[in-house]
C-alpha cells in the first residue's frame, strides 16, 4: 500500500450507492381497474424473469464495480514480502561500501561516479527500513570514522549523515575483512544471528576475485546481496604513477638534485602523458610530455633544486591517462642548512687538488651550501667533538698516521651519520704505515702507466651513480683516463662496492656503507694537472661525482625517506621509543600523535613527517597500483565469497533500485487484478442496464405499439 492510498479505504461504504439509490428511488404504486388480462397472460414469464433476475443482477453488478475500483485505487497487497532484500521481520542490516580508488571511476552509461550511485543506493535502503531496525556501515577500507556508531543503531539520521560523507580513498580493500566485519555486526544485534548484509561494489578482480572466505569462517552466515555497480568501459589507457622520490642523499639549499618518476603503461598500446611536478617553493608547475611504452615502465627525471632549509615538499600528478585514482604523489623532504666540510690538512699545500673547488666554488657556500674548513691533524679531535662535519676528508698518509682517540672518533663519526673520503695526497708517491682497519681497506703500490688508461665503472647500480645514470640505466662518464693510481685492496667483509677500475685493478674508487654513515676511498689524487687522471678536467662528471661523496650516497643523516601504499599503518617505520606523531605537509590531514602500535591507517596519499623519539622519517603514501586495472567480476559467482550462498544484482540507477526496494517492501499487489475485475463489472453492467434490441421486441411482443405491463411508467397497477 502507498502513501495516502488508505484514503479509499474509507470509502469503501460508498460501494452500496446502488443500493440505497435503488431502495429511496422506489416508485409508489397506482390501481388501475382494466377489463380484462387476456393480453397480458402470454406476456408474464418474460417480465417477471425481467423483474425477478435482471434488476438484482444490474444491482448486483454496479455495487461490486465500485468496490473493485475503490480496492484498486487503495493499492492492497500481501504484506511480509520484503524479506526478497532481506528486510522482512525484525530488521537488521549492515551495509558494505566499496569506497576503494576504483570506485572514482564512471557508471556504465551515465556521468556519475561508481561510489555516488553505491550511496544513493544505500541511502535507499536506509530509507525504506522500518523506524525500529537496526543498521551500520562498513567501509572495505577502513577509517577510523567509520567506527563511530560502535555497532547497529537505529539513529537514521546520523547514519544518512555519515553516508553522505563517504570519500574515495586511494587504497585498494580488504573484502575478507570487511565481510567477518560486517558479519560480527550482525550477530551482535541478534541472538540468533540472522539479518541481512548488502554489499555496493563495483566488484573489482582485485578485491573479489580470489577465493579468501569460507562458510566456517563466518559464525552465521547472513543473506548477503551484493549490488554490482557497473564500470564504463575505458576510452584511453591508463597510466599508474608508481613512485615519485628525491635523491637519498642528504639535501641542502641550492644543491641539484633529481626528482625520480616511475610511470606504468597497463595497456596494450604506446600512450603519451603530461607530467606535471610543483614544489613547496614554487607558484608554477612545471610540465613535461612523456611518452610511456605499452606494458613497460619507464622512469622520468625532473630537476628539483630547493631554496630554503626545513620542511618542504612536491607535488607529482599526471594528466591525459584514463583513471584518476594513481595519478598523485606527495613526496616530502627536510632541506637543512649550510654543511661543514672538514679538510684534514694546510690548503696551501693543495694536497687535495680541485675537489675543495668542486664541492664549493665559491668557498663559502653560497653556492653549493657546503662550506670548507682546513684543519690541522691535531685539531680534528677537538672540532669533531664540537660540532659533527657533513664530510670529513684526509689523506692515505694523515689516516695511517691516526693515533688511537682520534681513529676511534672518526670511526664513530661515520658510524653516527657522518661521511668520510680517504685518497692521496696530490703530492704523494708511495703511502707510509698502517690505515685504521676499521676502514677496511688500504692501498697497493703506486701504479704510474706509460699511456693513459680509460676508466671504466665498475658498479653501475650504485646510488652513487644516481645523477649520471641515463633512462637506460647506463652509467656514462666520458673519456675519462687515468695515468697513475694506488690499487685498492678491499676486506672481503667490509661491504665496499667499487665505482671505478682500470686495466685489471677493480677499484680505484670504491664506496661502503658504515653504521648510518659512509666511508670512500680512492686511489687517486684529483690534482689539477691531470698527471693522475682526467677526470677533474671534466666539469660536470666531476661535480657529479663529488656532490654525492659529500651528501651521502648510500645514507643521509638527518632523516630518511619512506614510502608506504595507501590502506597501510605507519607502525613499522623507523626510530626509538613507543610514541609517535605524524605531521602533514600535504594531502590527507592525519595529524596524530599516541602509540605507534595505534597508529591509524592511511589510506588517501599525503606528505608527512613522522617523529619518533629524535628521529624524523618522511612518509610518501603511494596510491594502490591494483586500482587502475580494468578488470572486474562478471556474472553471479564471485571468487571471494565461493561457497558462501549470495546473490548478485545490478545497481546501474538508483531510480530502479528503489522501484524494486519499494516493491518488495510492499509485497504482491493487487491494484491491477481489482482494475481488471472492476472494468469486468463496468462491461456487465452496460450489458443488463441496456438489453439487446432482438431482447426487447420480444418483451414487445413483437408489436410496434407501446407495452403493456402489470405496472405503467407511473406506477399503476392494472386491474381488470
Amino acid at each position: 500500500m502507498i502513501p495516502g492510498a488508505t484514503l479509499f479505504l474509507y470509502l469503501l461504504p460508498l460501494a452500496a450507492l446502488p443500493v440505497a439509490f435503488h431502495l429511496l428511488m422506489r416508485r409508489q404504486r397506482k390501481t388501475v381497474m382494466f377489463s380484462t388480462r387476456m393480453f397480458f397472460d402470454s406476456m408474464q414469464p418474460r417480465l417477471s424473469f425481467h423483474r425477478k433476475f435482471r434488476e438484482p443482477l444490474l444491482l448486483a453488478a454496479r455495487t461490486l464495480l465500485l468496490l473493485f475500483l475503490l480496492l484498486a485505487l487503495a493499492r492492497l497487497a500481501i504484506p511480509k514480502m520484503g524479506s526478497i532484500l532481506g528486510l522482512g521481520g525484525e530488521q537488521a542490516v549492515v551495509i558494505v561500501i566499496d569506497n576503494s580508488s576504483s570506485m572514482i571511476g564512471l557508471v556504465e552509461g551515465s556521468d556519475r561516479t561508481k561510489l555516488s550511485v553505491a550511496q544513493e543506493g544505500a541511502r535507499t535502503l536506509l530509507k525504506n527500513m522500518d523506524p525500529d531496525g537496526k543498521a551500520s556501515i562498513v567501509l572495505l577500507v577502513p577509517e577510523v570514522a567509520a567506527d563511530r556508531f560502535g555497532g547497529m543503531t537505529s539513529d537514521r539520521d546520523s547514519m544518512l549523515s555519515f553516508l553522505e560523507s563517504i570519500q574515495p580513498t586511494e587504497a585498494t580493500g580488504d573484502a575478507a575483512k570487511a565481510m567477518l566485519r560486517a558479519t560480527a555486526l550482525l550477530k551482535d544485534a541478534s541472538s540468533g544471528g540472522g539479518g541481512s548484509l548488502h554489499v555496493f561494489t563495483d566488484l573489482q578482480e582485485a578485491e573479489w576475485k580470489i577465493p579468501v572466505l569460507a562458510a566456517d569462517d563466518m559464525d552465521e552466515v547472513p543473506e548477503i546481496f551484493v549490488h554490482r555497480v557497473p564500470t564504463a568501459e575505458a576510452t584511453v589507457p591508463n597510466i599508474c604513477l608508481l613512485r615519485a622520490s628525491v635523491s637519498s642523499r642528504r639535501i641542502l639549499p641550492n644543491q641539484p638534485y633529481a626528482l625520480e618518476v616511475l610511470l606504468r603503461n597497463d595497456s596494450d598500446s604506446d600512450f603519451e602523458v603530461r607530467v606535471h611536478h610543483k614544489g613547496s617553493e614554487n607558484s608554477v608547475a612545471e610540465v613535461t610530455n612523456v611518452e610511456v611504452a605499452a606494458g613497460s615502465q619507464k622512469i622520468v627525471k625532473l630537476p628539483l633544486m630547493p631554496k630554503t632549509s626545513g620542511r618542504h615538499w612536491i607535488r607529482v600528478w599526471i594528466e591525459g591517462d584514463g583513471f584518476e585514482g594513481d595519478n598523485r604523489i606527495f613526496v616530502p623532504y627536510i632541506c637543512e642548512q649550510k654543511g661543514d666540510i672538514y679538510f684534514v690538512g694546510d690548503p696551501a699545500e693543495r694536497s687535495f687538488g680541485l675537489l675543495p673547488l668542486a664541492l664549493s666554488p665559491g668557498g663559502d657556500g653560497s653556492l653549493t651550501s657546503l662550506v670548507p674548513s682546513f684543519l690541522p691533524l691535531d685539531t680534528i679531535k677537538t672540532r669533531l667533538q664540537q660540532k659533527m662535519p657533513m664530510l670529513v676528508v684526509l689523506t692515505w698518509a694523515d689516516a695511517s698516521s691516526l693515533d688511537e682517540d682520534t681513529s676511534a672518533l672518526l670511526d664513530e663519526y661515520t658510524q653516527r651519520g657522518g661521511n668520510l673520503l680517504v685518497l692521496p695526497a696530490v703530492d704523494a708517491r708511495e703511502s707510509t704505515g698502517q690505515a685504521p682497519a676499521w676502514l677496511g681497506a688500504k692501498l697497493e703500490p703506486l701504479k704510474s702507466e706509460p699511456v693513459s688508461v680509460p676508466l671504466r665503472v665498475a658498479n653501475e647500480s650504485s646510488p652513487f651513480w644516481s645523477d649520471i645514470r641515463g633512462l637506460d640505466g647506463r652509467v656514462r662518464i666520458g673519456t675519462a683516463f687515468v695515468k697513475q693510481y694506488f690499487p685498492i685492496s678491499l676486506a672481503q667483509d667490509a661491504g665496499y662496492a667499487a665505482l671505478l677500475g682500470a686495466n685489471e685493478d677493480p677499484a680505484l674508487l670504491a664506496i661502503r656503507k658504515h653504521g648510518k654513515g659512509q666511508i670512500v676511498v680512492s686511489g687517486m689524487a684529483f690534482g689539477p694537472t691531470g698527471a693522475w687522471s682526467t677526470l677533474p678536467r671534466q666539469g660536470h662528471v666531476f661535480l657529479v661525482m663529488a656532490q654525492p661523496i659529500a651528501l651521502g650516497a648510500v645514507a643521509n643523516l638527518s632523516n630518511e625517506r619512506v614510502s608506504i601504499v595507501a590502506g597501510q599503518s605507519p607502525r613499522l617505520l623507523p626510530g626509538e621509543g613507543n610514541e609517535m606523531s605524524i605531521a602533514t605537509l600535504l594531502g590527507d590531514q592525519v595529524d596524530w600523535s599516541g602509540s605507534k602500535d595505534q597508529s591509524p591507517v592511511l589510506v588517501r596519499g599525503g606528505a608527512y613527517i613522522v617523529t619518533m623519539g629524535q628521529k624524523e622519517t618522511c612518509l610518501t603514501v603511494l596510491p594502490s597500483e591494483l586500482e587502475g586495472h580494468s578488470g572486474f567480476v562478471e556474472g553471479s559467482e564471485i571468487g571471494a565469497l565461493e561457497g558462501i550462498p549470495h546473490g548478485v544484482r545490478t545497481l546501474s540507477n538508483e531510480d530502479d533500485f528503489r522501484d524494486e526496494l519499494e516493491k518488495s517492501l510492499a509485497g504482491i499487489g493487487f491494484y491491477l487484478p481489482f482494475l481488471l475485475l472492476a472494468i469486468a463489472f463496468l462491461m456487465v453492467e452496460g450489458v443488463l442496464g441496456a438489453p439487446a434490441k432482438k431482447w426487447k421486441d420480444k418483451a414487445k411482443g413483437n408489436t410496434d405499439k407501446k407495452p403493456w405491463s402489470p405496472q405503467t411508467e407511473s406506477g399503476e397497477e392494472m386491474i381488470s
